[in-house]
Formats: C-alpha cells, structure tokens, sequence
C-alpha cells in the first residue's frame, strides 16, 4: 500500500492552470485545463471529446456519468467517475488540486496517476457539523467508512478533506487509520489533499476510488 501526503511549503512553483474544469458542449470560449471533465450525458461524441481536447491542451478527460445508463465507450475518455447530478461541483473541485489552500496537498501527476489505475470510479461525499472538532471528524469519517464498506480490494483512493481550519495531526492520524483499515489491498494507492471551507463548525470528506 502506498500513501501519498505532499507538504506545500510555499507557491512559488505553482502554475495558474487549473487542474481540473468542466466544461459544457454550447459554451463558447474553452479555458485550458489539465484534466477536462465532461457530462456524459450531455451531447458529446468522440470528435468533438477530441477537438475539446486539443482547445484546452488537457492531459487527460474524465467523465462524469450521472445517470445508470451503458454509454459508449470512448477510447479518448480515460476515465469516467460515477456521482449524482447535485455532486459534479464538488467532483471537479476535488481533482482540482492546484486550488487546494492548506499544507497538505498533492499535485495533477498524482490524480493523474490515480485515474489510469482504472476506468471507473465512484465519488462518495459525507459531512458533519459540531463545535468539536475531533468529533466533527469521527461523525463524518464514521459516515463516510459506513458508505466504503460494501467496496474490497480497491486499487486507488483519493481523500480529500475539507474544514474552516488546518487539521491537527490527531485528526488526520484518525482519518488516515480508518481509511487505511478499510482498503486493505497491499496494491492499493492512497492520495490524501486537504483545502478550506467558509463554512462554520462543519467538515466534508470527499472520496473518489476505483469500483471493483
């Protein structure tokens, strides 16, 4: 098992691009991106998938499948992350690492490397609210393992940790050891990112892993 935690000492060397952005078929101006995702649903086939990728110099295209549907494989999609229409925000600001604000942290070759472990992948959200902090991220990570449990044998996690505040290390210690018991696979890679939320007395954990 492998665990990914990088420690961001200052921002001298990061770029502008954003990891990652959306982006929509009837939109007329494309910003670069390093990971473009995509609604699967939305009216996509593959030439325009690879005029999109070309516009916005992206590495990799990920998409976002919201619905139950077998869409067509598209050999141009690396990967596609399964979530509900009311989670694509919150997919696409989780893989979009460069915006992450406190010390810990990862950057795109790590997500990058996550998602040609596999081809699909599941996004899972869970949160909690209280003035103890501790608490606050036992109930969420309680929550969050009780949403895992169905899952073995994953080849790749992505965590990422969001709070008003820098964690203390008992927190993350906390949230680390139940993740790790959980995705026992001695192949398996771990990539932690933490960022800030404006959001009082409250604490998320979004995941991304692999499906079986």
């Amino acid at each position: 098992m492998s665990i990914i935690m990088k420690y961001q000492l200052d921002n001298s060397q990061i770029d502008d691009t954003p990891c990652a952005a959306l982006y929509r078929p009837k939109i007329e101006y494309f910003l670069p991106a390093i990971i473009g995702c995509f609604i699967m649903n939305d009216e996509w086939n593959e030439q325009a998938l690879f005029e999109l990728k070309q516009k916005v110099k992206a590495d990799i295209l990920v998409g976002l499948q919201t619905d139950d549907h077998d869409h067509e494989s598209l050999d141009i999609v690396e990967a596609v992350i399964k979530c509900h229409p009311e989670e694509i925000n919150d997919v696409v600001e989780l893989l979009d690492v460069t915006s992450a604000s406190t010390i810990i942290g990862i950057d795109a070759v790590d997500i990058i490397n996550l998602l040609e472990r596999g081809n699909s992948f599941q996004f899972v959200h869970t949160s909690a609210t209280g003035e103890v902090e501790l608490d606050v991220v036992k109930t969420a990570t309680y929550k969050l393992i009780g949403q895992l449990e169905k899952t073995h044998d994953t080849k790749g996690v992505f965590v990422g940790m969001q709070s008003m505040q820098s964690l203390p290390m008992e927190s993350l210690a906390y949230i680390s050891d139940a993740i790790e018991e959980w995705s026992s696979a001695d192949d398996a890679s771990i990539y932690y990112c933490s960022s800030m939320t404006n959001e009082p007395n409250s604490f998320h954990l979004k995941v991304i892993y692999i499906e079986d």
